[in-house]
């Protein structure tokens, strides 16, 4: 049997081979930290980005997604507690108007007015004594970071900070 001396187009080198290899275990490492971080919510809803805010008084409450992807639809829950008003006035402000579109809002306001670049939802309360929820569905319409502030009735302040993906 005769010995054929064969030429390969590519010579090959050990020492870049070991640092394919060491290049494609990195980036399998990270992809699977991006799919788990995805899986979690950190770049839509999940686990990661499910909050939940109090006013120090405790009369306002707002349910959020802390991060969200641009252009694609979030919710968004405010709630009254209990108190001894016949009328509920929510008012959203911060960068609300200019990074946000409402698709949805439930129950519709008896008045719904712009004042300031800020968005005035009045409602009337059939049992001051109750919770009173209005969920609202977003979808956002800038990327980057945006705090919006939430006031109810004039007096109860608080604001969330939402990152948007591009």
């Amino acid at each position: 049997m005769e010995k054929k001396s064969h030429r390969y187009p590519v010579a090959d080198s050990p020492f870049w081979l070991h640092v394919e290899t060491k290049v494609q275990r990195i980036g399998s490492v990270i992809l699977f930290a991006v799919v788990i971080a995805g899986l979690l919510g950190l770049f839509s809803q999940g686990w990661l980005s499910a909050r939940s805010a109090h006013s120090i008084d405790g009369k306002l409450t707002v349910q959020y997604d802390r991060y969200a992807r641009l252009q694609s639809d979030i919710d968004m829950q405010l709630t009254a507690h209990a108190s001894n008003e016949r009328r509920t006035v929510f008012i959203l402000g911060g960068n609300f108007m200019q990074d946000f579109e409402i698709r949805t809002l439930q129950p519709q306001p008896e008045k719904m007015t712009s004042q300031n670049g800020e968005l005035v939802l009045e409602y009337a309360r059939p049992d001051p004594d109750q919770t009173f929820t209005v969920w609202l569905g977003l979808t956002p319409q800038t990327p980057g970071s945006s705090e919006l502030r939430l006031s109810l009735n004039g007096t109860t302040q608080l604001a969330v900070k939402q990152f948007i993906w591009p």
